[in-house]
């Protein structure tokens, strides 16, 4: 049953071959698609007989496209070298870029014989070896692909052979339409040129590599002059002559460069393309948009040769001066008459526009303001009239000195004038503006970049840390030339040191952040990354957009200054330091007196807690007062009365604030342990007493005390001594037989001591009772300082070299000797003679006689050390008994915390 359904299914299919028949009788199906897959195919396969291109895997996107050809100019820009009449025309005209216009078209073409793209026009003349896709539809559907054989004819199917070599494709077309009708009955043809025919020219004269160029039938002259490689410079773009059979036509390359009409030249096989040697030219210079040499073709006006370079960047105002090579070979600069004067062969034509830099009527603004940019005069007389108010600047702007950059009108010299923005916007007449005159404002971030690190230090005489900020570069050189004192006021404040021979900044109370951030002193006291400049290139790589990248860079090099280094020194002349209690201490410009008040409000004004204020001024001037000391009243009449001028030095002294910087922590057996902030000059009872005093369970003879200076110079001792103990032992392992075990020993010890952390404990006494009897032995506070009241231990700690090391039950009257009793004795390698008691509260005492007469309090412990008899022979146990006391009591303080 089943094989009859499959036999019944198979019968009734249907052949995709007669399938497809019906379909093109009918006119429906894919013969359409399938005739212009023949046109498609055949212009591939015309195509394919003239060039390919290798196909690669990735595309490049326009970026980095741009990017490498830029890359390449330079490159090339670098090589380059003028052809003669190019330096001519540069040693005339003074202009070291000129070039020869147009020379470059073909160096970016490609082969001209690519793919045949797009559609072929009924002018298209066919020849030998054409191939065109004829379609039949309607009655009679096919679709033929037919070549023009070699007596010029196309034999297409059952039709009459049809002349077309010599002929347009529109004509072949009207015939082939006429045959049809007349031929098949019911039936249109449709025609499509598919394969194009390949050429062979010649080109010669000035290219680059002459000879014969395979083409196709579609291409031009531009595409046969790329393929010979352009035409070289002395070769000339508009007189290439074209010879086909017995009469030769001239081309103007010019049209394909936009000057003129681009030339409409079909190319046959066989024609010769002769590039001539380069005609008459001229050049142009100066103001124009497009500046270059020029090649003449009959005769040329001034307007028209105007009109190569692109026109004049002014449209008035402008005059041309002509250098000209007269009859005897002298060159001559003359003026042109008019526009429509005849350009001369060898011209040479110079546009200037306007006068020779200067602009009348203009003061332009520069620097942190909202609208930037050039303003008439007659608008904006003043700086009043400039700025506007104060309400109209930006938050930040930076008001005790803008500087006003004029021209000399009798020596055109420039010259900086300080304005000061406070007074300059109050009241009439205010400052006055001339022509051409050019106002910098500057911003907060501006100013701080004199304080920073980079300006410092090149103040100090060490090399510019910043070598791309143009600024800096031109403050190094002063530095250099004039070895004065007109800049130290940025270093007044801050805390002079000797580093590599130099002279260096510390920030110990300095007067602003490093370059980037406040990053403190250890950089400086390394000598790691002392510009700050790791974390600032960190930031600008990590800068998400263009504008955070840009805010990077004016933070690393102010753009004000890169456009005009010469604010910078500026500034700093000007500058006043500013130290003591002020939230901004610092260097800042001033363009003339101000108050104290004034300066105090800049500096981010006075300290909250700043009481019992004082003045310090050291004056600048010789002739002024040398020293002041001034003491502020309540209302502050001396601030507001106080008048400070470029160069002075003021410090605001307030009296020793009533905190210490940072608190104390307690923990334990106290009534309220916790962190306190302490007063200075505090006492532990003091601070006891408003800790609710210590609880019932408290045991004040071991309290741990530790403190982190103590902590530094223990840390500090065991490097030394670790450094000691490895210069002993390689004297003494150059000078002596040792094992090879000593030695490991002992620098095993000495690594130990390169990683151990101190404990920073210090001895005290915390018993409140002892304490009101005994006030010297009260122990004043410092920031940092931590205090651990342990609970009163039931235990004495047995460690060390002896049988079972750990805690015993303390029994009163017990002494040393019966602890250890109790832990099964000591070792054989135990050195008896060596025993430590440490003592609750961090002392240590050694053990002699077996401990008679020792009391041994609760929490004490006994250590037992190993014997270290074998390093005796290296001379270094003097060394190693001092450290193992150390490690002891180390050890002993950890114990006691961890319990």
């Amino acid at each position: 049953m089943l094989g009859s359904i499959a036999l019944q299914a198979s019968a009734q299919s249907i052949d995709p071959k007669v399938l497809q028949q019906v379909q093109g009788q009918l006119g429906v199906g894919s013969t359409s698609n399938s005739a212009a897959t023949q046109v498609d195919r055949a212009r591939e396969s015309s195509s394919g007989n003239v060039s390919t291109f290798p196909q690669t895997t990735r595309i490049d996107t326009t970026e980095e496209q741009q990017l490498r050809r830029e890359q390449a100019r330079a490159a090339l820009a670098k090589i380059y070298r003028p052809s003669p009449i190019e330096r001519e025309f540069r040693s005339r005209l003074a202009d070291t870029t000129l070039r020869q216009f147009g020379y470059e078209l073909f160096q970016s073409v490609q082969d001209a014989a690519g793919t045949m793209t797009g559609s072929a026009g009924d002018s298209y003349i066919i020849g030998f070896g054409d191939e065109l896709v004829v379609q039949f539809q309607g009655a009679t559907n096919d679709s033929k692909t037919v070549r023009v054989d070699r007596e010029g004819r196309l034999i297409v199917a059952a039709l009459p052979p049809i002349p077309a070599a010599g002929r347009s494709l529109g004509a072949v077309r009207n015939d082939l339409e006429a045959a049809t009708r007349r031929t098949m009955l019911g039936t249109e043809v449709f025609v499509s040129l598919g394969s194009v025919r390949a050429i062979t020219v010649f080109v010669g004269g000035e290219v680059e590599r002459p000879g014969q160029v395979g083409l196709t039938a579609l291409a031009d002259i531009s595409a046969a002059l790329a393929r010979a490689g352009g035409i070289r410079r002395s070769g000339s773009l508009r007189n290439v002559k074209i010879i086909s059979g017995g009469s030769t036509r001239s081309v103007d390359l010019y049209g394909l460069l936009g000057i003129g009409a681009p030339p409409a030249v079909r190319l046959r096989d066989g024609d010769r393309i002769i590039v001539p040697v380069i005609g008459d030219t001229a050049a142009v210079a100066g103001s124009v948009s497009r500046p270059g040499i020029y090649e003449l073709r009959g005769n040329t006006s001034v307007s028209e040769l105007l009109a190569y370079a692109g026109g004049a960047l002014r449209p008035r105002g402008n005059s041309i001066a002509i250098s000209r090579i007269s009859a005897d070979g002298a060159e001559e600069f003359v003026r042109a008459a008019t526009l429509s004067s005849r350009v001369v062969p060898g011209d040479a034509l110079q546009l200037v526009g306007g006068s020779a830099g200067g602009a009348t009527g203009r003061v332009t603004l520069y620097g942190n303001v909202q609208n930037p940019g050039p303003r008439p005069l007659s608008a904006a007389p003043t700086v009043r009239d400039l700025l506007g108010e104060v309400r109209d600047l930006r938050f930040d702007t930076y008001m005790p000195m803008a500087i006003l950059i004029r021209r000399d009108p009798v020596t055109a010299t420039r010259s900086f004038q300080p304005v000061n923005l406070m007074t300059a916007l109050q009241g009439r007449p205010g400052v006055a503006l001339r022509s051409d005159d050019r106002l910098y404002v500057f911003a907060r971030s501006d100013i701080d970049f004199i304080n920073r690190s980079p300006v410092r230090r090149i103040v100090l005489g060490q090399p510019n840390p910043l070598p791309d900020c143009v600024s800096l570069n031109q403050l190094e050189a002063l530095v250099r030339d004039t070895q004065s004192a007109r800049f130290n006021v940025v270093t007044r404040g801050s805390f002079i040191v000797e580093r590599g021979g130099q002279s260096d900044v510390a920030n110990t109370g300095g007067t602003a952040a490093q370059a980037g951030s406040r990053r403190g002193d250890e950089s400086l006291r390394t000598g790691a990354d002392p510009a700050g400049l790791t974390v600032q290139q960190q930031d600008m790589r990590d800068a998400a957009t263009e504008d955070e990248a840009a805010a990077q860079r004016n933070l690393r090099c102010p753009m004000i200054f890169e456009n005009e280094p010469g604010l910078l020194p500026i500034l700093i002349e000007n500058a006043i330091g500013v130290g003591g209690a002020v939230r901004q201490p610092g260097a800042y410009p001033i363009a003339d007196a101000v108050t104290v008040r004034d300066i105090a409000n800049v500096a981010e004004g006075l300290l909250t807690n700043a009481s019992s204020l004082s003045l310090d001024i050291i004056r600048a001037q010789a002739s002024a007062t040398g020293e002041q000391h001034m003491e502020i009243d309540t209302a502050g009449t001396q601030l507001m009365t106080t008048m400070l001028r470029p160069g002075d030095d003021i410090r605001f002294n307030a009296a020793l604030p009533q905190f210490e910087a940072g608190g104390v922590l307690l923990t334990g057996e106290f009534g309220r342990p916790g962190l306190y902030s302490i007063r200075r000059g505090e006492t532990l009872s003091q601070l006891i007493a408003r800790a609710g005093g210590v609880t019932s369970l408290a045991y004040p003879y071991g309290a741990i005390f530790t403190r982190r200076s103590v902590k530094e110079l223990q840390q500090e001792g065991f490097r030394r001594t670790g450094r000691e103990m490895a210069n002993a032992l390689l004297a003494v392992s150059a000078r002596k037989e040792s094992s090879g075990d000593s030695i490991a020993a002992a620098s095993n010890l000495i690594a130990t001591l390169s990683t151990i952390e101190a404990p920073g404990r210090v001895v005290i006494e915390a018993d409140p009772r002892v304490l009101a009897i005994r006030p010297d032995l009260d122990t004043v506070m410092n920031s940092g300082d931590a205090i651990y009241m342990p609970t009163r231990p039931n235990f004495v700690l047995a460690l060390g070299d002896v049988s079972n090391p750990g805690a015993l039950q303390f029994i009163a009257g017990k002494g040393v000797k019966d602890y250890i009793s109790e832990t099964g004795g000591t070792a054989a390698t135990a050195d008896s003679g060596r025993t430590f008691l440490v003592l609750p509260n961090g002392t240590a005492q050694p053990v002699r006689n077996s401990g008679r007469g020792i009391v041994v309090p609760p929490g004490s412990t006994i250590i037992v050390p190993k014997d270290i008899d074998p390093l005796f022979k290296l001379d270094v146990a003097s060394n190693v008994a001092g450290i193992l006391g150390n490690l002891i009591t180390s050890v002993a303080t950890i114990a006691l915390l961890a319990k």
